[in-house]
């Protein structure tokens, strides 16, 4: 069991490092002014590594391909929205000439990604106490009772009503407004009492107030999405080894067809040496892990 779990292990790292190659999305050969060209191009995350595209010189199609260079070209991203961007402040007043005294008409926004200029909405504005204490003020109210046949305090009422507070009797003044004239003497014959009521009158008062504002507009963001690679190879004709090639007549126009077996034949060459290498260091690593098992399972017999 634990042998073929190190041949899965090993398999899936020799998958892993052959997906790890990235693959190009357009291969362009051309002979651009005499020049023989091979270009790839390639798209990649930001970010990503460009010197992992390049690859060491190979050969195709009878001409070995050299790196020359590699254009980088980033692919931008662009999107808008409107957003609204709600700000609170404290004042001392509900009064809303004053409160937009303290608010700017427009605000810069970004988030990291979105930026533009929003504008204050004037209609959004909202303001509420945030916190209240009570007054207190006297209130004081006179009332004239009378006439009165005589100066009796049951004619005086002990408290009144004035804008919804009641008040108690506070003092009374008795004047004498009528008199009778009783043989040569004249007699107090009428009365009017002026009383005075006194209290006190509580209010709520705001202590300070809170505004809310809402400014709107369009916001736009830029980014880059992707990046494209054009890796350029520049190539040369190649020669077969031990062939000398004639250039004169019949034998340089059958040239290509004479060359180009010899060419796949080291293609092919190549790729069986590498399958070989993968296939002998896969081994050699399969059979340090069987000696490493052996060592445990006999060190643990030992015991």
């Amino acid at each position: 069991m634990k042998r073929l779990l190190i041949c899965l292990l090993l398999a899936a790292a020799l998958i892993t490092s052959a997906c790890a190659l990235e693959v190009p999305t357009d291969i362009t050969v051309q002979n651009l002014n005499g020049s023989q060209q091979l270009i790839k191009t390639y798209i990649l995350p930001p970010g990503a590594d460009p010197k992992q595209l390049i690859e060491e010189p190979f050969e195709q199609e009878g001409y070995r391909y050299t790196f020359s260079d590699i254009v980088k070209e980033e692919n931008q991203v662009s999107d808008r929205k409107y957003h609204t961007e709600t700000v609170t402040l404290s004042t001392k007043t509900k009064d809303l000439s004053k409160i937009l005294e303290q608010l700017e008409a427009t605000m810069d926004y970004t988030d990291g990604a979105y930026t533009g200029t929003l504008t204050l909405e004037p209609a959004s504005i909202h303001t509420e106490a945030s916190g209240y204490t009570s007054k207190s003020k006297s209130v004081t109210a006179t009332k004239t009772i009378g006439p009165l046949d005589r100066n009796d305090m049951s004619y005086v009422p002990a408290t009144t009503v004035k804008d919804g507070v009641t008040l108690n009797l506070s003092n009374v003044d008795w004047q004498v407004i009528g008199t009778d004239q009783v043989g040569d003497a004249l007699a107090l014959s009428s009365y009017q009492a002026v009383a005075t009521y006194s209290g006190k009158s509580y209010t709520k008062a705001a202590t300070g107030y809170t505004t809310s504002a809402s400014y709107v507009g369009e916001v736009t963001r830029s980014d880059v999405e992707s990046v494209t690679y054009r890796v350029t190879y520049l190539g040369s004709e190649a020669e077969a080894p031990g062939i000398i090639p004639d250039r004169t007549g019949a034998d340089a126009a059958g040239l290509p067809g004479r060359v180009l077996p010899y060419a796949l034949g080291v293609l092919g060459a190549g790729t069986v040496i590498t399958l070989s290498v993968l296939l002998f260091r896969s081994r050699r690593a399969l059979r340090r892990y069987q000696e490493e098992e052996d060592e445990l399972e006999h060190e643990e017999g030992s015991r």
